[in-house]
């Protein structure tokens, strides 16, 4: 994904308050986050961090997290 892509994505999403990413992640301030991440990707088109906390988020959003898989005995 482009990083025109993903910032199109981002601009018409709804974007929660907090969002669970996984199992140890919750991201509060999702709208914040976002805003400054893709400063940041913008800013340092080599520095790979901030998309791929977008794209953490991305997939989130489409994908919420529904907690680990109970195991079938």
């Amino acid at each position: 994904m482009t990083d025109q892509e993903l910032i199109a994505f981002f601009e018409t999403s709804v974007l929660p308050e907090t969002l669970r990413i996984d199992r140890a992640t919750t991201q509060l301030d999702v709208k914040g986050a976002v805003e400054r991440n893709i400063g940041m990707m913008q800013n340092g088109p080599k520095d790979g961090n901030a998309k791929h906390r977008l794209m953490r988020i991305m997939n989130a959003l489409e994908k919420p997290y529904s907690g680990p898989a109970i195991p079938k005995l």
